[in-house]
């Protein structure tokens, strides 16, 4: 679902992202990564910010499916907005933390590459799941180069 919202100071006027009830499964991040893509375009973003946008957020994603439940049929809901020269994504999950079956070897580096990417990044793990709140403030677009 996508509500609409206001535009920023900027007048890049559009909708919020809103992704609820999405399966926590490799198939349905890779859509989500893909609408917020489109979105973060629509919302005015540059290139090398789109990409620190949808890396964080894959991340935020990956890490529902890996460890917010012990059991298939996990869900999770996505939201994106710009306000006020800032971008906000959010990813709640409604499980528990599970911890991985297995030592991580090159894997269990999702929150540092969150926390490197995001411009500000919390975590907050409540009584229904966690939620992972990240934002940016907008870059402006670089100059052409010749």
């Amino acid at each position: 679902m996508v509500a609409p919202t206001s535009g920023d100071e900027a007048g890049h006027a559009g909708p919020d992202l809103r992704l609820t009830d999405v399966p926590a499964v490799a198939t349905a991040l890779t859509r989500a990564r893909e609408r917020l893509t489109s979105w973060a375009r629509t919302a005015g973003l540059e290139e090398l910010q789109i990409g620190d946008v949808t890396l964080a957020t894959y991340e935020a994603m990956a890490n529902v499916a890996d460890h917010a439940y012990d059991q298939p049929g996990g869900v999770f809901d996505l939201h994106a907005c710009r306000r006020d020269g800032v971008v906000t994504v959010t990813v709640t999950d409604h499980g528990r933390w599970k911890s991985p079956g297995r030592p991580p070897g090159w894997r269990g580096r999702g929150l540092l590459i969150i926390e490197r990417a995001a411009g500000q990044f919390e975590l907050t793990p409540h009584a229904r799941g966690t939620t992972v709140c990240m934002s940016w403030p907008v870059r402006a677009d670089e100059p052409s180069r010749p």
